[in-house]
């Protein structure tokens, strides 16, 4: 049948034009040749593989037919006419869709979101949200997939999380559909249904492009087999061509076997020893590894197996014993797992393994220079010949050490976080997807690596969801299932459907296990789904509804303490106050949703005050209209000024905004070095009324937070913020323009900030170069109070006024006890730093840490008590500090 396909496939290309091609193109990275004249046609109705050992130029190719990277020569042709594919986006819009290895996910946009992210349905500024819904169901129904559509990433497992990925492809109208390493996170079962899904698709005519490492399913799915090594393509297979051997053979260079190195045949003594070890999806998990084993953790993804190796290492929460070499150790952070003699590699490099921006010298000596550190100067000679040996060891692909590890390709920074740890020598390795993501020759370099650690008297602990590298490289297997250990298997007997067999089958029958939170809410039942549907709104407006208590409680207190709290005139007043400070928060949170901040904002309120001064006085001769024109201009100009400082010159958001901070407040105290000069009555009229006791500025601002929210929860515009807030690569990745959002985030707050300037202007009927003073930080402080993360992605305008609401009423309720204006100073620094604390507890990470806190004085309070006798592990004084945080 499949010999039928590919002949059918290989007949139908032969008169089909291409529907991508790239001619010639070379692209260079500093000295760094990475394509050297390649030329590739991909044709329709075709799935074609591209293979290669990692740094053979397949990522880099792959992002110059995405737009991602321009070519330096050479060209791009879709239908045979040449295009310039300038970004993402451009690709999108001509048909092209690539699903990422490291996933590309917004992680603050639900799944419906990042499915539709910028193609969402609806008109040009509200999205349909029912129809988004939809279409994410129908998408993931297509894959098979159960992900909720209302569910964060973060809820996910690293699976779903590659669905999600595929579905968004699929979801547009795709012409050529690039998948890179689209199974490294799929079970057997899932990998079939995908690969049933790009069957469909060939057959509808989509063209696909299929990069993989795993040779077996390069031969199940594809029509053509092209082969990169070095920057140039060495050849192109037919599917009956395309034999394990040759792929290898042209992938390195020569013939390879693909062996696995030989087991061990007489473990020692054992070395870890785990029993009754807890975690947040795993329990009662016991087992033993010995001195020279190798002992495999397997089972379907998130069924326990990567959480208890990551509870070993000190992450995550934990409760049971842990012993090396027979004595009970503490391992509650990686310092301690790591002065114990545990090491951990993590399965993602990029975010928890490496330091992208540094060297490979600087990644690689890390953890080590404190043994060769002399009068706290390193001992560069030493620091120098370690990593020279371990790049020479591994064979890692670089100009040389001083290359920026972000620089390497994936094979290659994965050798790096082995040096790290290879440098000096452990008791216990933990490795965790240890292969993932590399080459053939790369897998067989670190298989042999591994068994020399075991031979060399360690334990190792490998993780994988590479059951033909688990059976093969291991010793023992221990096969997790719905957070418990199912089956100890021994690997030279073990089969892929024996260990298939018992994670499936041991999660099926087993009723107490983890469930999987995803499918059926917090209690399995229809109505536990109902009630994970109703939490994000929940969750989002929960800062804002904890705000709302909190004004009201002091509102309430000040009725009582301060008699004239309650009169009109009174509230009149607070609301003149609130406007200036709400308007001008609403701009800085635009800037801290991105993950930025905007330190100009003060001195842009005094210097438009300044302005205001000469040019809507009642002598200046100038209309008003005009002046206020002129005000609002000299906040866009500060605002672009950051703008250009921050995407253009590439200055950090703080060191570029604190610049512009010293140099606006001097061209204020320029113009108006002290305060004086006068506003028009006229204008003060305009901008002071109110309607009753309420100032119209009050109304108005409360009008564009409505606005502002209305755009952030169902607006383009919003999923944007989000999105380029929570993960910039990522927003690039979907095609966001992120350079030209900040950009427009900087304008809004210079705009911002020259509204409130003209407020108080009005308000205090002068110029003062000193208005601004306290603005700043507390616009800060409003948006933070209110909810957003300082990091970005998270936030809503609903919180930013009720936090500059708050503001306002304490220094109100502060005056009329008499408190001193210094003091309120104290206050506001003080509610920032209680606000960032209070909103670190929203991450996953917090939450978890809490409810695992809670869970342990439940069970100490439930404990029965025991009587006199010699000391347990329970009162030793570790387990007493445990039990007091």
């Amino acid at each position: 049948m499949r010999d039928e396909e590919a002949t059918n496939s290989e007949e139908a290309p032969a008169t089909a034009p291409p529907v991508l091609s790239v001619r010639a193109v070379d692209k260079r990275f500093g000295g760094v040749h990475a394509l050297k004249s390649v030329s590739l046609d991909i044709l329709p109705g075709e799935i074609h593989a591209l293979v290669g050992e990692n740094g053979a130029g397949k990522s880099t190719l792959m992002r110059v037919l995405t737009g991602a990277h321009p070519p330096d020569s050479g060209s791009v042709l879709i239908d045979g006419a040449e295009i310039r594919l300038a970004s993402p986006q451009d690709a999108f819009a001509r048909g092209i869709a690539m699903v990422w290895q490291d996933t590309r996910l917004a992680m603050t946009l639900d799944v419906a979101w990042n499915i539709s992210l910028c193609h969402e349905p609806g008109g040009r500024v509200l999205v349909d949200r029912a129809a988004m819904l939809e279409t994410a169901q129908r998408a993931l129904a297509r894959i098979g997939s159960g992900a909720d559509p209302l569910a964060l990433p973060s809820e996910l497992s690293r699976a779903q999380m590659q669905q999600v990925e595929i579905a968004r492809a699929l979801s547009r109208s795709t012409r050529v559909l690039i998948l890179d390493e689209p199974t490294s996170a799929l079970t057997p079962a899932e990998t079939e249904g995908l690969f049933q899904v790009l069957a469909e698709l060939r057959a509808a005519g989509t063209a696909i492009v299929f990069i993989s490492h795993r040779i077996p399913e390069v031969q199940a799915i594809a029509d053509r087999v092209t082969v990169m090594k070095d920057g140039v393509i060495t050849g192109t297979l037919s599917a009956q061509e395309a034999t394990e051997a040759r792929i290898v053979s042209m992938m390195v260079g020569r013939e390879m076997g693909l062996d696995f190195p030989p087991r061990a045949t007489a473990p020692g003594d054992v070395i870890l020893q785990v029993s009754g070890l807890r975690t947040a999806h795993a329990r009662d998990i016991a087992f033993e590894v010995r001195a020279g084993e190798i002992v495999g953790f397997g089972g379907i993804e998130g069924s326990g197996q990567q959480q208890t190796a990551r509870a070993l290492f000190g992450l995550g929460i934990r409760g049971g014993e842990v012993r090396l070499n027979g004595h009970p150790v503490p391992l509650s952070t990686p310092a301690q797992a790591i002065a114990a003699g545990m090491i951990y590699v993590p399965a993602d490099r990029q975010r928890e393994g490496l330091f992208p921006i540094h060297s490979i010298r600087e990644n690689a000596a890390l953890p080590n220079v404190g043994g060769w550190t002399r009068r706290g100067l390193i001992d560069a000679g030493r620091e120098a010949r370690e990593v020279a040996a371990q790049m020479q060891g591994l064979q890692v692909k670089a100009p040389g050490p001083e290359t920026l590890v972000g620089a390497l390709s994936g094979g290659n920074q994965q050798k790096v976080v082995f040096a790290r740890w290879f440098i000096g020598a452990s008791d216990v390795y933990i490795l965790d997807e240890p292969t993932q993501g590399v080459d053939v020759e790369t897998k067989m370099e670190l298989y042999g690596l591994i068994r020399r650690l075991a031979e060399g008297g360690a334990a190792v602990v490998v993780v994988s969801s590479d059951l033909p590298e688990l059976i093969g490289l291991t010793d023992r297997i221990l096969v997790f299932s719905a957070g418990r250990i199912a089956a100890d298997l021994r690997s030279a007997g073990a089969t892929e459907e024996g260990v298939m067999r018992h994670a499936v089958g041991a999660a099926k029958g087993d009723g107490d296990g983890v469930r999987d939170r995803h499918a059926s809410g917090p209690d399995g039942t229809a109505q536990g789904r109902a009630a994970v549907r109703r939490r994000p709104l929940l969750q989002r407006y929960l800062p804002g509804l904890l705000l709302l208590a909190l004004v009201v409680l002091i509102a309430f207190a000040a009725s009582l303490a301060a008699p004239y709290f309650l009169t009109p005139r009174n509230f009149a007043s607070m609301g003149g106050q609130i406007a200036p400070l709400a308007i001008a928060a609403l701009g800085q949170m635009s800037t801290i949703l991105l993950g930025g901040i905007d330190l100009s904002v003060g001195p842009t309120i005094s210097l438009v005050t300044a302005i205001a001064s000469y040019l809507l006085s009642p002598e200046s001769g100038v209309p008003i209209t005009f002046g206020v024109l002129a005000c609002l201009c000299a906040g866009i100009a500060v605002g672009a000024l950051n703008a250009a400082l921050t995407t253009v010159l590439r200055i950090p958001d703080l060191v570029a905004t604190l610049a512009t901070f010293s140099v606006v407040q001097g061209i204020a105290l320029i113009v108006r070095p002290a305060p004086g000069g006068r506003v028009s009555g006229e204008f003060a009229d305009a901008v002071t009324m109110r309607l009753g006791m309420v100032p119209v500025v009050f109304v108005v601002a409360v009008v564009l937070y409505v606005v502002a929210e209305t755009l952030l929860l169902r607006g383009r515009l919003g999923a944007r913020f989000y999105a380029t807030g929570g993960n910039v690569a990522s927003a690039r990745a979907a095609g966001i323009a992120t350079d030209r959002l900040r950009a427009g985030a900087y304008l809004f707050s210079g705009l911002m900030a020259a509204v409130a300037g003209l407020i108080i202007a009005a308000r205090i009927g002068s110029g003062d170069p000193q208005a601004g003073t306290t603005f700043t930080l507390s616009t800060v402080t409003a948006v933070v109070v209110g909810g957003t993360l300082v990091f970005g992605g998270v936030g809503t305008a609903v919180g930013t006024m009720l936090g500059a609401i708050l503001i306002i009423l304490m220094q109100n309720v502060l005056n009329q006890l008499y408190v001193s204006a210094y003091w309120q100073y104290v206050w506001t620094g003080a509610l920032t730093l209680v606000a960032v604390g209070f909103h670190g507890l929203r991450t996953p990470e917090r939450r978890a840490a809490m409810r695992a806190a809670a869970g342990r004085l439940v069970a100490r309070q439930r404990a029965p008590i025991r009587r006199p006798g010699p000391p347990h592990d329970e009162d030793t004084p570790q387990a007493k500090q445990e039990c007091h945080r």
